[in-house]
């Protein structure tokens, strides 16, 4: 659509454009100043549009009719964004959440880093679901072939016939998200198949393996948005291209504290999970997480935010803190140094947590309050 459509509200005798500068609320011809297109076509939005309408007859120039304006005649950039409220069982800040669904809203590219099992691809599946948008998944860490996955096959049957990937579904697919799932893993020839596509001034794929190498146009509205795991205990993650990494925003997702833990697996899983439990589980966390952080720590990693959710389902499968450990805690630790090893010292810190007894009698409140201020 000519942007002539998009600004149009008044006109001269010679049947120019004319526009209201909605920053120093004066007129020009639009066909005078074609400087300023990408800055109107940034500022204006469909109030605004309207606002300029209701200023009526204004110097002496026509005025349009409402119904030969309407909110349809507009393209995608000026309309407004759908918001939505950030669902209770995610805990992702608010402008964040606000981020992510202005992006989809406005097919926009984003990347969501940080440390495994908080969330990034949760998050995407949530937004897609409450926006009611069609969602593709790719995992590119898992991804062998490929050209096969991106682009398609050919194949020798009776004749020669190409077919296309899901990927290339995907980008035809109008107001879609593509997930990009641990970019960071994926082979570096995906990064170079995917430059152009994700370029906001090109979207486009060359089918390369079919006859004639026709071009597809990423359709309207087509978002992508990728995750990727950065830092050094990540050894199968690449260090992303730069030019790759230009193609999206970059919004790093949220380490949750011990409240922030506490509350989502209380929302999670409600009341079959003893509270008591709960609170031991996302202390031995927080203490694990406030180790990592102080320098020449003891231990080289935290526990991620998915193996709190197993723990917790674990405890509801009668599955005691010590079982837990044994099984999901310590095996994410080595065990050499002997006595000054992570394993040695995560075991000393889980063992303030068990205690014989029920479930019921695990912990008092100041059994809590003491473990606060005791330093392994």
């Amino acid at each position: 659509m000519e942007y002539k459509q998009v600004l149009r509200g008044y006109y001269d005798t010679e049947n120019k454009v004319k526009a209201i500068d909605l920053l120093t609320d004066q007129p020009y011809f639009i066909e005078d100043r074609p400087d300023m297109k990408q800055r109107i076509e940034r500022a204006i939005n469909f109030k605004q549009l309207l606002a300029v309408y209701q200023r009526g007859t204004r110097n002496g120039f026509k005025y349009i009719e409402q119904n030969d304006f309407t909110e349809e005649t507009i393209p995608e950039l000026t309309k407004p964004i759908t918001t939505m409220n950030k669902p209770d069982d995610f805990i992702i800040s608010d402008l964040k959440w606000k981020y992510l669904v202005r992006c989809i809203n406005r097919g926009k590219n984003l990347m969501f880093v940080g440390p495994a099992g908080t969330g990034k691809t949760q998050v995407v599946f949530k937004a897609a679901d409450m926006l009611d948008r069609k969602i593709f998944y790719f995992n590119l860490g898992s991804t062998q072939d490929v050209r096969s996955a991106i682009i398609g096959n050919t194949y020798f049957k009776d004749g020669t016939y190409f077919e296309e990937s899901a990927f290339v579904t995907a980008l035809k697919t109008p107001n879609t998200i593509i997930l990009l799932d641990e970019i960071s893993r994926a082979n570096p020839e995906a990064w170079n198949i995917l430059m152009p596509v994700l370029d906001a001034n090109i979207r486009k794929l060359r089918l390369d393996e079919k006859e004639n190498s026709p071009v597809i146009d990423v359709a309207d509205g087509v978002s992508f948005i990728s995750t990727a795991n950065i830092g050094f205990e990540y050894t199968s993650a690449r260090m992303l291209d730069r030019a790759l990494v230009d193609r999206f925003s970059i919004v790093e997702m949220d380490t949750l504290d011990k409240d922030q833990e506490m509350k989502l697996l209380s929302l999670k899983f409600g009341s079959k999970l003893d509270p008591k439990v709960n609170e031991a589980l996302c202390d031995i966390s927080f203490k694990i997480r406030m180790e990592c952080e102080r320098e020449n720590s003891k231990l080289s990693s935290t526990l991620s935010t998915r193996t709190l959710i197993e723990a917790a389902e674990m405890s509801i499968d009668d599955f005691s803190i010590d079982e837990i450990a044994e099984l999901i805690f310590y095996p994410q630790y080595p065990e050499e140094g002997g006595t000054d090893s992570e394993r040695i010292y995560v075991r000393q810190l889980v063992q303030k947590y068990i205690q014989k007894g029920s479930k019921e009698n695990l912990f008092t409140d100041d059994d809590f309050r003491a473990l606060d201020n005791y330093d392994v």
